[in-house]
Order: structure tokens, then sequence, then C-alpha cells
């Protein structure tokens, strides 16, 4: 058989669950605070600590979370999402979503 080229894969990102290995500390970060917040404030359901169903399901909801925004979008995708809505279109670049104005000229008014 003859040998053929193969193309690197040290470069790509490394997922696990769909989400990247750069993400994973947000993912952790958020599912510590679902144990520890009702851990300390001794929080229950019942008589049963909520510690114990706050974690998994905040892991699950993160996990779910970072696969929305990074799967099927655009680079930068949820950036420019979050400037879209908090700045005003003369504090950034122009995004597609912006609404063409009218010169003030031509405006009806």
């Amino acid at each position: 058989m003859r040998a053929r080229p193969i193309r690197s894969q040290i470069y790509l990102p490394v997922m696990r669950f769909g989400v990247r290995d750069t993400d994973w500390k947000f993912v952790i970060f958020i599912a510590l605070l679902g144990y520890s917040i009702p851990f300390m404030l001794n929080l229950r359901v019942m008589r049963f600590p909520l510690e114990i169903w706050v974690c998994p399901i905040s892991l699950v909801a993160s996990v779910a979370f970072f696969n929305f925004v990074r799967i099927g979008r655009r680079p930068f995708w949820l950036q420019h999402q979050l400037a879209a809505l908090f700045k005003t279109s003369r504090q950034r670049h122009a995004l597609p979503t912006d609404k063409k104005q009218r010169p003030w000229l031509l405006n009806d008014n």
C-alpha cells in the first residue's frame, strides 16, 4: 500500500462533550459554585441536601450552554451578540445586525 499524507491535528482544540479545553475552567467553576453555595448556606429540600442536585444540574447546564454557543456558530459569535446588546453603534465597529440609518437630510420629519 502506498503511504498517504496525513494532516496533523495537533493544532485543533481538544473537545470533551463538545466543549473546548479552554472553556472547561468556566464549566468546573460553575459546578463548584453550584455545590459550594448550597453547602455553605445549608440549603435543604425535605431534609435532603440541595447541593447534591444543584451541582450536576449546573454542570449539565453549563456544558449545554457552551455547546449552544460554539456548535454551528461563527467564531466570537457570543462576543458580537453581547457587543450589539450593550454598546451603541457609535462605540463599536458596525455589525450586520445594525440598522442602516438614513442621512439626517433625508428623514421624513
